[in-house]
């Protein structure tokens, strides 16, 4: 087991104490089947608010037992807060991800309503998608439906990437955005813009946002349990 450079301990290459202080928001999606409390274990604790019937699923989990499931009407926001703010920092947006069916899936959205901008949207649509600024900056590779994968997007300086399972799919986007907020976001598992377009049809465990950190740059081991 050895120290990383940001002061955690890392084993197989995964960071054990992986909720620390940058950190933003960590959903563990634990809890009883049906439930719609879905609780925010980071240090920030913002409230997530979920619509239709997006709700706790034990049928389905990588992780602890359970995992969130949305059949196609749902998603889940978060009223907008500097920690989502990123600025032209760096940050790192990942989660595990199963597709249920349907083409195209939202998985986390900056934009708010009527608005593009500078704002950091990730989707799977024929390949997983990074959009910014109305364009899709880089695109990567198909995903199976009911599979487990590990998705993470980082930017570390000006440089954004994609990873799959540990693997980088796609290109490098030359980034030095500005990202700003949008009102009720991010929005997670249906578009911002327009609000509640293109819903995911699929199952998402251990979902964090980490603000000050591109926590990996290059093709990693995946994570082999929770952050802790």
């Amino acid at each position: 087991m050895l120290l990383n450079a940001h002061g955690g301990f890392w084993s197989g290459g995964n960071a054990v104490n992986g909720n620390d202080e940058y950190t933003k928001l960590l959903l563990h999606f634990d809890g009883a089947d049906g439930s719609t409390t879905f609780t925010d274990s980071s240090a920030s604790a913002h409230t997530v608010t979920p619509f239709a019937d997006a709700q706790i699923d034990t049928a389905q989990s990588k992780f602890g037992g359970s995992s969130c499931v949305m059949d196609g009407n749902d998603y889940a926001t978060l009223v907008d807060h500097a920690d989502f703010q990123f600025g032209t920092g760096d940050f790192t947006i990942d989660f595990w991800f199963r597709i249920n069916s349907g083409t195209l899936h939202y998985l986390y959205d900056g934009r708010p309503n009527g608005s593009n901008g500078l704002r950091p949207t990730l989707y799977y649509n024929s390949g997983l998608k990074y959009l910014t600024n109305a364009v899709d900056r880089i695109t990567g590779s198909t995903l199976s439906t009911g599979v487990w994968y590990h998705i993470a997007l980082a930017r570390s300086g000006t440089d954004t990437k994609l990873f799959i399972d540990g693997t980088q799919t796609g290109s490098t986007y030359t980034d030095s955005n500005n990202y700003v907020g949008g009102t009720d976001r991010p929005i997670i598992g249906a578009s911002g813009n327009p609000t509640g377009g293109g819903p995911l049809n699929g199952w998402l465990d251990e979902y964090r946002v980490s603000k000050g950190i591109a926590r990996w740059t290059s093709n990693f081991t995946p994570p082999t349990g929770p952050y802790y």
